[in-house]
């Protein structure tokens, strides 16, 4: 079965990503593993934290700290795919994120990344880099990014 990899994290624009990846899963008749990036410090787990999708985000309260953040948005994304009929499950890795999503889409042997891009100002892509060029750059497989407006 084709695997669509989606990265998100807790923005507007990561909605607008995973409707994008619902309509490409149910195109292309893959399932989706959605991952959300979170700095190493601030990790809890060994290894990446894996979540089924099925799980009310409701259920899980406010988010306090990147953790937990990260996980509200993959339980999030989830649940969106679910309404829409898409078999997917979702991961919080802990790494610099182009990195991490590319080594993800590598053992997950990912057909597609799909993504979403912030605007950046030129001082901003300048002093923190652009994640979804750095990705383009990397990936071994199509990269499919999201450039609506926020």
């Amino acid at each position: 079965m084709k695997t669509l990899l989606v990265a998100v994290d807790n923005s507007v624009v990561a909605r607008k990503v995973v409707t994008l990846a619902t309509e490409q899963a149910l195109a292309m008749q893959a399932e989706v593993v959605v991952i959300c990036c979170v700095d190493p410090s601030y990790s809890t787990p060994a290894g990446p934290l894996d979540i089924t999708a099925g799980e009310d985000p409701a259920d899980f309260g406010a988010a306090q700290d990147e953790q937990n953040t990260a996980e509200a948005a993959v339980r999030h994304a989830l649940a969106q795919l679910l309404r829409a009929g898409v078999n997917a499950r979702g991961r919080v890795v802990a790494g610099e994120s182009a990195e991490t999503i590319v080594a993800q889409a590598n053992e997950l042997k990912a057909t597609m990344i799909i993504m979403g891009r912030r605007h950046l100002s030129p001082f901003n892509r300048l002093l923190k880099g652009s994640v979804s060029a750095a990705v383009i750059e990397r990936a071994h497989c199509p990269v499919l990014v999201d450039v609506r407006a926020e």
